[in-house]
């Protein structure tokens, strides 16, 4: 490689900003999980080895793999079909233990497909690092490459700088070889490149070659033996063992343990002494075991040499390795065309016995088992468990010397996943019988008898089952004989019989088995028909198709020519009950489903109100061939009386070969009555053997949905209103009864919600529509922004779509809207190029997992319900591919990761359609869930879509049905088009749903779709024009629920300090004015919330609001007169008391004023015998007499 041209493709030293920058798209880029912590210092002054600044990374908490932490280069591009590309950079490590970061070149444009890479050795000090060069290939001309350091495995700090990649001219190589022929496993020579053969050297050998050193040409034109190139390595140093340095060659398979593997080469070698290569052979499967070797001498001269290897039986499967150890022998190599074959087997087989004596022409195949051709009993056996087969053991003879004895040591998981096959038979013709017969035992651990199962395959429709029998086999030697019939479209196809063996433990003995042509079987001739009494038929059936002797008015009708089928009718093999059914073989298929027609007898519905026709039947299908898809009809209903028009039609596969009961229900109007109704099955989509009976047609009246909805007012009073008592307190909570009060509903406790997104031309346009919403609803949906494929288009790449969703979440947050929602998948349905529909189911899972834990994590307590995965009836893109355990472990994750969020199902085409399938199918999907697997399923979103006409009858049916989960409904993304512009009838049908919905008990909430006809992927079903223009639909929309399904109450207090009205469920704002004081808020008066009254007279939600204020005076609702009058005698007799110590004492002040003045004492009193203690001044006395007469006044509040 000296002599070739080097170019500098990339040269990132890190001295300037383009290097670091991470809006630059040519800086270096990091990238790490979230298991470990990797931090980048770049430009760092540490890490420089030349100039200023270099790259420094602390691992300072280890991921679980090394790719799990990188950084990347800017990505180049190849210019020519044949290059190598080598990295040289400057780096050191500073580690508590030994590291093994990796370099690895990875194919952008081909999902970062590996190119080529390898490890690298670094230590503590500077040093440069060269990385062999990695080539790249014509596929890989014009792709983006990334170079990617991998390093999170181990807790380390690491410097980088000066990290450069060249390109190298390699000339073009030879065109390739051309392919090996039969019985060649191996076959590598020189031509078109190394072709998997590596040469590897020990690492950690000195620099100098003291310790052993080897150089190789695996292109060499010196070492071609014919053609050009060849494979030369040159021992210069030899090492202390061979293995320290050798060539090795691609992996071959070991299929069959009973055949030679012949390695043949040619080769020559220089060298003193002649150099003694050591060829070894290897198990790539068992970490490498050694399983054989010889030593080769060579010569300078071109030689072929072969070396044999014989393999034990456990080795069947294994890939081996071929090395070619070079070590122990200074020289040159020179090889050249390896191969390996397995031509030969281990020891001829002996002469064969003369042959036995020619079978009876009946007999097509006969196994003694006393001799043994080779391939006539095959096995087949899965890991979990373990089979043994003897082909020729003397325990299993029954008559000669040996037989064929099966021993299940450890029980698979199926039966099927253990099979010993005998060699196929290709019966003659499909007008005759064909008998199995042999003899069988068994011995089981306990003594129990053993129930393997033969089956007979078609060897030529990739072995599909044609028919299976159990065996009731016992542990004392038994004749056995199972017979089949070979349907016309198997004729002249391989037949395959099949022990399955796999589901119990214990030894299987069988001896003597032979097929034998006989004459065709026929059914045995049905039972005479029993005479027994008529009894009535259920209540509403009206028809039975029994065919029991008569073809019950049924027609085979076929409307083109394209296709074949062959209809029979009666049938004896398509009975299911009695002894006739219909049996129709479709052998070439039209494509369509109405080309073949099975028409059925027709039904007038006679009720004069509305129906349910519901048509049941008893059907099994098979596959004519194993490719086909499922069988499947296409249940139809015309209106002949009405220009054939179709009534509904619903597509039923039949996925298995049981016998199973199948339905249809279609929905009658009232303008069908005394029409003529023909149902038909249309068979002319796919081929297959169809078998029919037991046709039951039954009617079910239904109320009409008119009538019900006019009375609506009442259920809607019974079930969103209630009779509130709210009583206002003080703020020492004596009651206010004084004044006014309003009570005015603010929110109803009903979401009425919207659609919500983004993605809008301008941001003026977003704004306008946020605006709009918020005069309007008071709930969203987020029905775009949070779906896996927008918010996360790349792996781990979330900020944008965690952006979009966190303003819409904040803007409906800030609008008071309690209810938010948002969507999280459909199944892979919308985003087909999305990365998870590429990833593996086990991958997907995973991917799945995390996904639902982060970002319900983040948005949790904001959103309130999630519909985590919409449609999953319709598109089933994952779980068809990964099991329905994907749909209902989302679920499972949710909860763990938000337990208070509603988790709620979505499905379309439930309200809409005049058959009642998919209502059940769905009822019969979440009921399953909810009820049967503990699946958290809190809710049931229902898609609205109509076109045209809201018909009240099928929507209120459907809703019935869905109540019957007991799961609350929720309406999503109703809409309201086909109409041909008519806004008047638009808001007719929009009030004729949402009076449907608000009056009915399964609904817990409704959300319209987009409310603007711009960029609406339903033209016309806005409420506002693409011109901003309302529409009639707003009107209604806002009288609804702003004039008739409102409560505002203002009236006076009453004595009690309460206000009692009869209101709707939801925030209400009131405001007490009393006198100059003011008491306002909110108060959610609910269903969840308030006490019932225990008052017999009324039964209402009883609320107290406490104001922050004094009331009036009141008098203790307590107090008795009895009471009252006993306080005031005793305030009368306080009074007098005090009365008489106040005239004593102004008695005693006089004679003390008139002794000071010397004056005489009034006569006609009597002088105190003492002289006073106590002096007390008038106005003292003046005010104890107010105090008393205070005191004796009794104040109460009022």
């Amino acid at each position: 490689q000296g002599e070739l041209s080097k170019r500098l493709v990339l040269d990132v030293n890190f001295e300037t900003s383009k290097d670091y920058e991470l809006t630059s798209s040519y800086a270096v880029r990091g990238w790490n999980t979230t298991e470990g912590h990797m931090k980048i210092a770049v430009p760092s002054k540490a890490a420089a080895h030349a100039g200023a600044a270099g790259m420094q990374i602390t691992i300072d908490r280890e991921f679980d793999h090394n790719f799990h932490a990188q950084f990347s280069l800017p990505h180049f591009m190849p210019r020519s079909e044949h290059a190598a590309y080598q990295v040289t950079f400057w780096a050191k490590v500073v580690s508590p233990s030994p590291v093994t970061p990796e370099v690895a070149f990875l194919d952008v444009d081909e999902g970062y497909d590996w190119v080529g890479g390898g490890q690298m050795v670094l230590s503590e000090e500077w040093q440069q690092i060269a990385m062999t060069p990695v080539p790249t290939y014509p596929k890989h001309k014009g792709h983006e490459i990334q170079i990617a350091f991998l390093i999170g495995k181990t807790i380390a700090t690491f410097f980088f700088d000066d990290i450069r990649l060249y390109e190298i001219e390699v000339p073009s190589p030879p065109p390739p070889s051309p392919p090996p022929p039969p019985n060649f496993l191996l076959w590598v020579d020189g031509e078109g490149g190394p072709k998997g053969v590596q040469m590897i050297v020990k690492e950690g050998l000195a620099a100098d070659g003291s310790e052993g050193s080897m150089t190789g040409d695996l292109s060499s034109t010196n070492a071609a033996h014919q053609g050009k190139y060849g494979f030369e390595a040159t021992v210069h140093t030899s090492f202390e063992e061979d293995f320290y340095g050798f060539l090795t060659l691609p992996a071959f398979l070991v299929t069959d343990h009973e055949r030679v593997y012949s390695l043949t080469f040619w080769a020559k070698a220089t060298g003193n002494p002649k150099p003694r290569p050591h060829i070894t052979f290897q198990d790539e499967d068992n970490n490498y075991a050694w399983i054989h070797g010889e030593y080769v001498q060579l010569s300078p001269f071109w030689h072929q040499y072969t070396v044999n290897l014989v393999v034990p039986i456990k080795l069947r499967g294994h890939n081996v390795v071929t090395n070619l150890m070079l070590g122990s022998f200074e020289g040159t190599y020179y090889f050249d065309d390896f191969q390996v074959s397995d031509k030969n087997f281990v020891s001829p087989p002996p002469s064969p016995p003369s042959p036995p004596p020619s079978p009876p022409p009946t007999v097509l195949l006969q196994l003694s088992l006393e001799s043994y051709a080779k391939g006539s009993i095959n096995t087949q056996q899965w890991p979990e468990g373990a089979m043994e087969v003897v082909v020729q053991s003397q325990a299993a003879a029954y008559q000669g010397h040996n037989g064929l004895l099966i021993q299940v040591t450890k029980s698979f998981d199926f039966d099927w996943h253990a099979q010993v096959s005998l060699k196929p038979f290709v019966p003659p013709d499909v007008g005759h019988g064909y008998t199995f017969t042999f003899r069988g035992r068994c011995s089981s651990p306990d003594g129990s008898p053993m129930r393997p199962k033969v089956v007979f395959q078609d060897a030529d429709d990739e072995y599909v089952p044609i028919k299976q029998v159990t065996l009731p086999l016992e542990s004392q030697w038994a004749m056995y004989e199972v017979d089949l019939t070979v349907p016309k479209y198997r004729r002249r196809h391989a037949v395959v019989i099949n022990f399955w063996v796999g589901d119990s433990v214990g030894t299987y003995f069988f001896d003597d088995l032979q097929v034998n042509v006989v004459a065709p079987f026929h059914p045995p001739p049905p039972p005479p028909p029993v005479r027994k009494m008529a009894s009535p038929p259920p209540p509403g059936v009206v028809a039975v198709l029994g065919f029991e002797g008569t073809d019950d008015g049924l027609q085979a009708q076929r409307n083109a020519n394209n296709g074949t089928w062959m209809v029979s009718l009666p049938d004896s093999k398509a009975a299911h009950t009695g002894a006739f059914g219909v049996y129709i073989e479709v052998s070439t298929p039209w494509g369509v489903a109405g080309l073949a027609q099975l028409l059925l007898p027709r039904y007038v519905p006679q009720g004069g109100r509305e129906t349910l026709l519901h048509l049941s039947f008893w059907a099994r299908a098979e596959k004519m061939h194993a490719k086909d898809p499922n069988p499947c009809a296409t249940v139809s209903f015309v209106d002949m009386q009405n220009n054939v028009e179709q009534l509904g039609s619903e597509e039923v596969v039949f996925a298995s070969s049981e016998w199973q009961l199948y339905y249809v229900v279609v929905d009658l109007k009232t303008k069908h009555m005394g029409h003529s109704i023909r149902p038909s099955l249309d068979l002319g989509k796919g081929a297959g053997l169809y078998y029919f009976d037991d046709f039951v047609y039954q009617e079910i009246e239904i109320e009409d949905g008119m009538k019900w909805l006019d009375r609506h007012a009442e259920r809607i009073k019974q079930m969103r209103m209630s009779k509130f008592t709210v009583s206002f307190r003080d703020q020492d909570l004596w009651p206010i009864s004084d004044g006014t009060v309003s009570v005015m509903l603010e929110q109803h406790d009903f979401p009425l919600g919207v659609s919500l997104r983004t993605q809008h031309a301008s941001e003026e346009e977003s704004t306008w529509y946020r605006e709009t919403a918020g005069q309007h609803f008071w709930a969203g949906t987020i029905e775009e922004e949070m779906r896996w494929d927008n918010y996360e288009p790349t792996p781990g790449v979330v900020d944008a779509g965690k952006e979009a969703v966190e303003y819409l979440v904040r803007w409906a947050l800030g609008q008071g809207w309690r209810n938010v929602s948002a969507a999280l998948f459909d199944g892979g349905h919308a985003g087909k190029d999305h990365w998870s529909n590429k990833l593996t189911c086990h991958d997907l899972e995973e991917q799945l997992r995390l996904r639902v834990l982060r970002d319900l994590h983040q948005f949790k307590g904001q959103i309130s319900r999630y519909e985590v995965w919409r449609d999953a009836m319709r598109w089933k893109e994952w779980t068809s591919r990964c099991g329905q355990s994907l749909y209902y472990n989302a679920f499972n994750w949710a909860r763990l990761a938000d337990g208070v969020a509603i988790l709620s199902t979505n499905e379309a085409n439930i309200l809409t359609t005049l058959t009642l399938t998919n209502a059940e199918a769905y009822h019969n999907s979440v009921w399953e869930m909810a009820r049967n697997l503990g699946v958290p399923v809190g809710g049931i979103g229902v898609q609205a879509h109509f076109e045209g006409e809201v018909d009240a009858s099928t929507v209120k049916h459907r809703l019935d049905v869905l109540r019957e989960v007991g799961v609350p409904v929720y309406i999503t993304e109703l809409s309201i088009s086909g109409l041909h512009n008519d806004p008047g009838q638009q808001a007719f049908e929009l009030e004729k749903f949402l009076r449907i919905a608000f009056s009915h008990d399964a609904v817990a909430g409704v959300t319209l779709g987009d409310l603007w006809d711009k960029g609406n992927r339903r033209p016309g079903s806005g409420l506002y024009g693409s011109d901003k223009q309302p529409k009639a639909a707003v009107a209604k929309l806002d009288k609804l629920w702003r004039e008739e399904w409102t409560t505002a109450v203002n009236d006076r207090m009453n004595k009690g300090g309460s206000l009692t009205f009869d209101g709707f469920y939801g925030r209400y704002r009131y405001q007490l004015i009393t006198g100059n004081q003011v008491c306002d808020g909110v108060i959610e008066l609910s269903k969840d919330t308030g006490r019932k009254s225990a008052s017999t007279l009324e039964d209402a939600r009883e609320y107290v609001i406490q104001c922050d204020f004094k009331g009036q005076l009141h008098i203790p609702v307590w107090a008795t007169p009895v009471f009252i009058a006993c306080v005031m005698i005793v305030c009368l007799l306080r009074c007098s008391v005090n009365r008489r110590e106040l005239v004593n004492t102004r008695e005693l002040d006089l004679e003390w004023e008139q002794h000071r003045n010397k004056a005489p004492l009034r006569q006609g009193r009597d002088r105190p015998k003492k002289s006073v203690q106590k002096t007390i001044s008038a106005r003292q006395a003046l005010s104890l007499t107010h105090a008393t007469h205070a005191e004796s006044t009794c104040l109460v509040r009022s």
